[in-house]
């Protein structure tokens, strides 16, 4: 009876420890998962934190003639692609020529990019957005 009984017990001890350290290996495998997710996606938060633009136009003197034309300046702390930004006018994705001005070669900080959109608009309000592939944007809200 003494073997059954320390038989028995080694078994279950053998299971125990099997059990434990599989439990442990995906425990560990799930933290470091996570952590590597968290690591990517604070550095991807503190990217945008870091940057920001905003449209200086004054809202009541838009040029429009011959063209519309918008004046974006980078008012953040770090470098962005200005040849990607999305401009919306109205809530529509539209084709605009894009030109760093002041000899600029790259969207730095304080630099600006004169944004122009040929189509003339007609009279009343309109709205424009702009969006850096970081996701950072804004918008400028004008009437004719």
């Amino acid at each position: 009876m003494g073997a059954d009984t320390t038989s028995t017990q080694l078994i279950f001890f053998i299971a125990a420890t099997v059990v434990a350290t599989a439990t442990a290996g995906i425990f560990t495998g799930v933290v470091t998962d996570l952590t590597s997710k968290a690591s990517i996606r604070a550095k991807a938060f503190g990217d945008e934190l870091a940057s920001d633009v905003e449209i200086i136009n004054d809202p009541n003197a838009v040029v429009t003639v011959p063209d519309t034309i918008f004046y974006v300046k980078n008012t953040g702390a770090t470098t962005l692609a200005w040849d990607t930004m999305t401009v919306m006018v109205n809530g529509m994705v539209v084709t605009t020529t894009n030109v760093l001005l002041d000899g600029e070669t790259a969207f730095r900080p304080g630099a600006i990019v004169q944004i122009t959109y040929d189509p003339t608009l007609p009279p009343g309000d309109h709205r424009v957005a702009v969006r850096m592939e970081n996701g950072v944007g804004d918008e400028l809200r004008f009437r004719i």
